[in-house]
């Protein structure tokens, strides 16, 4: 060991990064490239096809898609074991005691690509270049932006028929998605489109530099502290350096485990339709059996890796013009060739934890500084050195100077008018009051003058009204014949001609034709009989009694029973207040329309006393026990579909049962079983590219169109359930094309989780619509929007989820969202009892 040792001090090779047995162990590498991309565009192809991509420049990458995928443990192992070089394009691992290098070479060994120097560039594009069209719309048209699972899902469904342009689109799918990823979701470059134009241009470009390079730049611009954190994202293709260790050291493939390891393809974004190959089928190396192998130190490495065509090795077209060089790396790849036996113990320094939590803070501590800097240097102005700024602030004081003058008149212009125009207002709003002063004064007086000149003779005399001051008429000559009486608007007429002889003529006010309320309003004369001898003979006793009472009742007015309901038509229409409307809406649960107020309450109590023993509640969607029931109330658990459906059958038969006949059918109330047969039917929806000819089963068809008018038909209500136990009421509105979640607790899903969940039925509702035969002109075919209604109560237990939205879809349906205000957590235990008494009586008895 001393011996070892002491050759160890006198070799002058790199340094660790961290030191041995500190290293940090994060969680994984995430490359932007799919584990499963390379055999994702293959699977779009013929297999002549397939053949011919082999042949090509990119052909290994066939051979690629048959090996273990990449796993982001192992490379999140391997990166933290580094060696420090300063070469910028060179990168060395520890690996088992020994170094591997990671360089152009092996890059273009494992790969296959075109890795020689970039070519040079021209100045000057030629006339024919610049005139000629975009080669862009001749592979993709119209498109401005193509994603590569677009590009895949054309090769798959045959889009493109011509071999050639086939070709082309994968072999731009390959270089967006594997060779140069730069995100999770890639897209076709134009500039790549534009060179692949001419093949064989496109194949002598140096792909395989730029993907080492863009790789290589990954790593190095990672200092300590980056390479210490959890996970690690590289651009570019990572799966190379997973291709150099195995090459390196062939055990690590001794040990595969089924699927990819974490980091290869869950991080990547969501899967590819496209994408034909199970995660049971995939292999990648065990992360665990790396490490062992690392641990044990006993396996055979091949620190560079050696190639059949000397001419990779040996090719200045694989050099760097400006990498700089490093003596250390030198010592070790001479000791290389000489067949040193490398050790562990051979490489030492690098960072402990004490030293990397160290520089932790510092880094913070220099991020806070420069934020703090770059606040007060943006602050403070700052003069450049030789600029006098005396002389600039004359110049631009004397070109201004002018037009802030010409400014200043133009307000003190637009002053003057503001003031004129003020007084004169003024003045007109002062006339207009001391008028309207006038003419409240003269009407008030008319009024009292109009309330003293009539009056209605006193029980038990009779005599006509007649005005006072005036000359008395007799009534005739005879007693059985009484004189002939003027029309009743003309005494009026007459009595103002009279009474308002002294006042302004202007101020005529005819005889309202509408009672004002007034205490001095004028009553319409009581006809009384003159005389109780009519042709001679008395009159009876009872007809006296009778106008008695006539003139009563001009007086008096009769109080009604029923209940204060706001008619439906107002509804919707005009802006109610919040307890207006709740009395819609309780209107609406009341099970039997028989006016008063209902004293749910004791019912309730009777209801109670009946569940002690078994009884079952037959309806037209099932049949509840009477624990079913009680657990309505109680809701200890989540209600069952069943109870929900029962619920909805319920309100919906309440619902047309205090409806006017008009308006029975604007809202359809559907059950869960309408909702699972829908969602079920989103995949095969999704597949088909002309939705117009996708059929819905009968049994979803016929759910909607039973016992309902779909003309009439305006809104679709239903339960919405999320993981088996949360309820959510769903408002699908044909008018305004909207869905509204009607969401007793949003904290549980944000806006973008909930409109994944609706977006299946957004999509789908139009062309069901269409199917079933209801006509909405100008939106067939476009989905609907999400709207989720900030103003619902909400209730944080989940329990309570499916009893508030019954509720809810209840109050929408009589009274709109607004209603839905009144549904609060102090009352949702008495209307719950509502809905279970009216549920009683509506299909057992009256409690």
């Amino acid at each position: 060991m001393e011996s070892e040792a002491a050759q160890t001090q006198f070799l002058d090779i790199p340094e660790r990064i961290f030191a041995a047995g500190e290293e940090p162990a994060g969680v994984r590498v995430t490359p932007y490239h799919k584990a499963c991309g390379i055999r994702q565009i293959l699977n779009a192809l013929d297999s002549e096809e397939v053949d011919l991509v082999r042949l090509s420049p990119f052909g290994k990458m066939v051979e690629i898609a048959d090996k273990p995928t990449f796993s982001g443990r192992f490379g999140r192992y391997i990166i933290s074991r580094q060696l420090k070089v300063t070469k910028k394009h060179e990168a060395w691992f520890l690996f088992a005691g020994k170094p591997i290098r990671f360089s152009l070479r092996e890059f273009a060994v494992v790969t296959g690509l075109n890795c020689q120097k970039f070519p040079s560039r021209t100045k000057k594009r030629s006339k024919k270049h610049i005139t000629e069209k975009p080669y862009w719309g001749e592979l993709f048209g119209t498109l401005k932006e193509v994603h590569v699972s677009s590009v895949i899902r054309m090769l798959k469904k045959k889009t493109i028929a011509d071999k050639e342009l086939r070709l082309k689109h994968a072999y731009l799918a390959l270089l967006a998605s594997v060779i140069l990823p730069t995100t999770h979701t890639p897209h076709i470059s134009q500039d790549h489109a534009e060179l692949i134009k001419d093949l064989n241009a496109f194949f002598a470009y140096p792909w395989g530099r730029v993907s080492f390079d863009m790789l290589m730049c990954s790593i190095k611009e990672r200092k300590e502290v980056s390479l210490a954190q959890n996970t690690i994202a590289l651009k570019g293709f990572v799966l190379s350096l997973q291709l150099v260790m195995v090459e390196a050291v062939p055990s690590l493939t001794e040990v595969v485990q089924d699927g990819s390891s974490s980091g290869s393809e869950g991080e990547s974004g969501e899967e590819d339709d496209n994408n034909v190959h199970k995660k049971s089928d995939k292999k990648s190396i065990s992360p665990g059996h790396a490490r062992d192998i690392d641990a044990a130190g006993q396996a055979q490495v091949c620190s560079i890796i050696s190639h059949s065509a000397s001419e990779i090795h040996n090719s200045p077209e694989l050099e760097w013009s400006d990498d700089e060089e490093d003596a250390k790396v030198e010592n070790m790849v001479a000791l290389i060739q000489q067949r040193f036996h490398f050790s562990t113990a051979n490489f030492c320094g690098g960072l402990s934890k004490l030293e990397l939590n160290r520089l932790r803070e510092e880094a913070k501590a220099e991020s806070l500084n420069r934020k703090s800097s770059k606040t007060k240097t943006s602050n403070s102005a700052s003069v450049q050195d030789g600029l006098d700024s005396g002389f600039v602030a004359t110049i631009v004081k004397d070109c201004v100077q002018e037009n802030c003058f010409r400014i200043a008149s133009q307000i003190t212009i637009l002053q003057e008018a503001f003031d004129s125009f003020q007084s004169l207002v003024l003045s007109n709003m002062k006339d207009m009051f001391d008028k309207l002063d006038e003419n409240v004064e003269k009407m008030t007086l008319l009024s009292d003058l109009a309330g003293k000149e009539y009056s209605v003779a006193p029980e038990g005399t009779h005599q006509d009204p007649t005005p006072v001051g005036s000359d008395a008429e007799e009534i005739g000559e005879d007693a059985g014949h009484p004189a002939q009486q003027p029309p009743r608007e003309q005494q009026t007429k007459a009595c103002y001609t009279e009474t308002n002889s002294t006042l302004d003529p202007d101020l005529f006010f005819p005889e309202p034709t509408f009672s004002l309320g007034l205490t001095h309003e004028i009553q319409p004369p009581v006809k009384v009989i003159a005389n109780d001898i009519v042709d001679g003979e008395p009159v009876a006793e009872h007809d006296k009694t009778i106008s008695e009472d006539v003139a009563e009742a001009v007086v008096g007015c009769r109080k009604s029973k029923r209940q204060k309901v706001p008619p439906r038509s107002l509804l919707g229409h005009y802006e109610c207040d919040i307890h207006f409307l709740n009395r819609a809406r309780q209107a609406a649960a009341d099970s039997h329309n028989s006016g008063g107020s209902i004293d749910y309450s004791a019912k309730f109590s009777v209801l109670l006393d009946k569940m002690k023993t078994d009884f079952c509640i037959t309806t037209g969607r099932g049949t509840l026990q009477s624990s079913e029931v009680y657990e309505i109330v109680a809701r200890t658990s989540p209600l069952s579909s069943k109870v929900v459906d029962v619920l909805m059958f319920h309100i919906s038969s309440l619902f047309r049962a205090r409806s006017p006949a008009n308006q029975q059918s604007a809202s359809v109330f559907l059950d869960t079983q309408f909702v699972a047969q829908l969602s079920k039917m989103y995949t095969k929806f999704s597949k088909v590219s002309k939705k117009d000819n996708f059929r819905f089963p009968n049994s979803i068809t016929e759910t909607i169109m039973q016992n309902v008018s779909l003309a009439k038909a305006e809104r679709f209500y239903f339960p919405f359930n999320l993981d088996k136990k949360y309820w959510v009421g769903i408002c699908v509105d044909c008018g305004s094309w909207t869905i509204s979640v009607l969401d007793c607790n949003i904290a549980l899903r944000t806006d973008y989780m909930m409109n994944k969940e609706i977006r299946p039925i957004a999509q789908m509702f139009p062309y069901l619509l269409k199917q079933v035969g209801k006509q909405v002109v100008g939106r067939e075919a476009k989905p609907m929007a999400l709207d989720r209604p900030r103003t619902i109560p909400q209730h944080n237990a989940i329990t309570d989820s499916a009893i508030s939205s019954i509720l809810f879809i209840q109050a929408h349906a009589a009274a709109g969202v607004e209603v839905c205000k009144c549904i609060t957590p102090d009352v949702l235990d008495t209307e719950a009892e509502r809905l279970v008494v009216t549920l009683y009586e509506r299909n057992v008895e009256t409690l």
